[in-house]
C-alpha cells in the first residue's frame, strides 16, 4: 500500500474508560499494539496522540508522530492534524481502539478506492471507522475542530462502502466492558451498548 498513508488516531481521553485504555493489556498485547500491527503493512504511518508513551512506541517502529497539544478540541482536531501531515494522495483514518479490525478490511478499502470517492466502513447500515480519504477531501478534513468525527467530511457526496463483521465493529470504551470482553462473558445487552458507542 505504497501510495496511501495510514493515520492512527490515538489522542482520546478515554473518559468512559477512566484511564488511557490504549496502554492496557488485551489478550497479551497493549491495545495500541493491535493498531501498530496493522500499520506495518503501510509505508507511511502517521500517529496522532497526546501521550508520550504512545509517541515513544510509535517512533521506535519508525512511524511519524504528530503530537496533539489540544486533545480537548475533539477527534476532528486529531483528524485535521493527521491529514495536515499527510503527503500521499490518499489516507486511511483509523481509530486505535478496534482490536478486531482486520488488515484484510483495510486492503479491501484500498482495492476499491478510485481517487474520487471516500471509502467508508459500515455495519448493518451504520457508517463507522475506518475511512479512506482521497486527496480532494483533505481541505475539508483540515478544517475540522470538534468531536463529531470523520463522517462530517462526506457531506452530501456519494461514497463507497466496505462491510465490517460484527466482531470488527466493536471498540472498547468502558473498563467493565473490557473485563467482560477479556472473560468472554459480554452479554447481548453489553454488546448493544458497544454498538451505541461506535461513532465517526
Amino acid at each position: 500500500m505504497n501510495n496511501i498513508s495510514l493515520i492512527i488516531l490515538a489522542s482520546g481521553f478515554s473518559r468512559r474508560f477512566v484511564s488511557n485504555k490504549l496502554l492496557y493489556e488485551f489478550h497479551g498485547k497493549k491495545l495500541i499494539e493491535y493498531a501498530f500491527d496493522k500499520a506495518s503493512a503501510f509505508l507511511d504511518v502517521i500517529v496522532v496522540t497526546q501521550y508520550e508513551k504512545i509517541k515513544e512506541m510509535a517512533e521506535s517502529l519508525g512511524y511519524h508522530v504528530v503530537m496533539n497539544d489540544h486533545p480537548e478540541y475533539g477527534q476532528g482536531h486529531s483528524i485535521a492534524l493527521g491529514v495536515g501531515a499527510c503527503q500521499n494522495n490518499a489516507c486511511i483514518l483509523m481509530v486505535a481502539d478496534m482490536p478486531y479490525l482486520k488488515l484484510d478490511t483495510l486492503k479491501e478499502m484500498v482495492s476499491i478506492q478510485d481517487g474520487k470517492h471516500i471509502v467508508i466502513c459500515e455495519y448493518n447500515g451504520i457508517l463507522c471507522n475506518p475511512m479512506l480519504l482521497p486527496k480532494r477531501y483533505y481541505g475539508r478534513a483540515k478544517q475540522l475542530c470538534n468531536d463529531k468525527g470523520a463522517k462530517q467530511i462526506i457531506g452530501d457526496d456519494t461514497y463507497l462502502t466496505v462491510s465490517l463483521s460484527e466482531e470488527e465493529f466493536m471498540d472498547i470504551d468502558e473498563k467493565t466492558e473490557w473485563l467482560q470482553f477479556l472473560s468472554g462473558k459480554i452479554s447481548e445487552t453489553g454488546y448493544e451498548y458497544y454498538l451505541s458507542l461506535i461513532h465517526i
